[in-house]
């Protein structure tokens, strides 16, 4: 399995503290870091940022899941 895939495989068991944590705290939005991934010379963070400021939405042809 890749690194990137398993960097990735991390937002499964963090999004629902992420989620809750932004809640129970009234914060706009919370972000954790899932690890570092190296492409040659190139440092890459991946992260996952939960957020409910709309100007920050990522805009694309997802249907809303809740």
């Amino acid at each position: 399995m890749s690194g990137a895939i398993e960097v990735a495989e991390k937002s499964v068991d963090n999004i629902e503290q992420l989620i809750a944590e932004m809640l129970e705290g009234d914060h706009q939005d919370n972000e954790v870091s899932l690890g570092w991934l190296l492409y040659g010379k190139s440092e890459i963070q991946v992260q996952l940022k939960i957020t409910r400021v709309r100007s920050d939405f990522i805009d694309d042809d997802e249907e809303d899941l809740a």
